[in-house]
């Protein structure tokens, strides 16, 4: 067989193609498809939500749980011990400074035994009889006194005997009225009802305001200093709140702080009034040993604060670090750079992994010191995939 020369195979490139109709259907079909596999293959650019770097405030911010308490609470104790009368105050009712708002009778004796009902009796029979003596002693010092006296009258008998008499029943008298307390004495250690005195104490109240806990209400025998009720101002309010120390020790006097939680939509205004100096171990509810202190917040405008009330759970939310017209970074765009930070800034259609230095921020917004410009343009949320150079498609961030 002969080899087709070199002008055979000319002729035959300039030859045209003849195809038939199922040939060229089935070329037809094999293109299509082929270009569909490269469409599908083709690198398509990702879909991405992207976020302005805009200027700004920018806040570093501590919350914590706290409570409400009223400034001044005054505990009202029993002064004496007695029969209490039944409290007719109920908590939230208002009180004046010096409004009486318990009353304490003496309580009634306590029942005596065979035994000391037998000497009791017996020392009140003593004393009556001592007491009918020095009666008689006093009958027969008077008669002797007018005797000595008429005769000193009369001249027959003398200034001394006179002067013994008088002094005789002066002495009879003061022996009949000590025997008459003597009586008395044994009377009240036998509880007679007649040396019994019914006086009842009045308790009032130390400063005005409202009734917080009546803490005993029910008629009862109350010893001297059981805590009956408990008053204060409620237009005093207060919030405590328990941060840790590494927080505590970034606030001071002063600064702005938030209310937050406390049933309402809106936040209310308050400042930091106190940081104690006294720290607590407490645990947290995964069984971790924390340092925490008290800080101690005040309410701005307390006549415009809602009612709040003594020991209401809230949250207290305290600025720690404000920059005002600061460059700032959302946090959903920052990702780990090494040992620093990053964003992916969108150029040309294409993320671009730009490290950048970070000051404070606080959840939403961190301020940033270099790296980005007013106006850049960055992704939120990148994700593992993102790498720099990849093609990205952004949309607006979602509000």
């Amino acid at each position: 067989m002969r080899l087709p020369s070199r002008t055979d195979l000319i002729a035959m490139a300039k030859a045209p193609l003849k195809f038939t109709v199922a040939q060229r259907v089935w070329l037809g079909a094999g293109i299509g498809v082929a270009l569909m596999l490269i469409w599908l293959a083709w690198p398509r650019p990702m879909s991405v939500e992207i976020a302005d770097i805009d200027r700004g405030v920018v806040r570093s911010e501590v919350v914590d749980e706290a409570r409400t308490r009223i400034h001044d609470v005054f505990v009202v104790a029993a002064p004496v011990s007695g029969e209490l009368q039944r409290l007719e105050l109920e908590p939230g009712d208002a009180v004046e400074r010096g409004q009486v708002v318990a009353s304490i009778l003496p309580a009634d004796p306590a029942l005596l035994d065979a035994r000391v009902a037998a000497e009791t009796s017996a020392a009140v029979a003593a004393a009556q009889a001592a007491l009918a003596a020095s009666e008689a002693d006093l009958q027969l010092a008077q008669s002797d006194q007018r005797r000595v006296a008429t005769l000193f009258a009369r001249e027959f008998a003398s200034q001394a005997a006179l002067d013994a008499a008088n002094a005789g029943l002066r002495a009879a008298r003061a022996a009949v009225n000590a025997r008459r307390a003597e009586v008395a004495h044994a009377r009240a250690a036998a509880s007679s009802p007649s040396a019994r005195a019914r006086r009842a104490t009045l308790v009032t109240s130390p400063a005005a305001g409202r009734v917080l806990r009546v803490l005993q209400q029910s008629e009862t025998i109350a010893l001297a200093g059981a805590p009956l009720i408990e008053i204060g101002d409620t237009s005093k309010i207060e919030i405590a709140a328990e941060f840790l120390t590494q927080d505590a020790v970034r606030m001071q006097a002063g600064a702005s702080a938030q209310i937050e939680n406390w049933g309402g939509d809106t936040p209310i205004p308050a400042r930091v009034f106190r940081i104690e100096p006294y720290a607590r171990t407490r645990i947290s509810a995964l069984g971790v040993e924390e340092q925490r202190v008290n800080v101690i917040l005040h309410l701005v405008d307390p006549e415009a604060a809602p009612p709040l009330g003594h020991g209401f759970r809230v949250d207290a939310r305290v600025v720690l670090n404000e920059q005002r017209d600061a460059v700032r970074a959302p946090t959903d765009a920052l990702v780990r750079d090494g040992e620093g930070w990053a964003v992916f800034v969108v150029r040309g259609g294409r993320a671009r992994l730009t490290p950048i230095t970070l000051g404070d921020g606080g959840d939403d917004y961190r301020a940033v010191s270099s790296g980005l410009r007013e106006g850049d343009r960055v992704i939120l949320f990148p994700g593992d995939r993102m790498v720099d150079g990849a093609r990205v498609q952004g949309a607006p961030r979602r509000r």
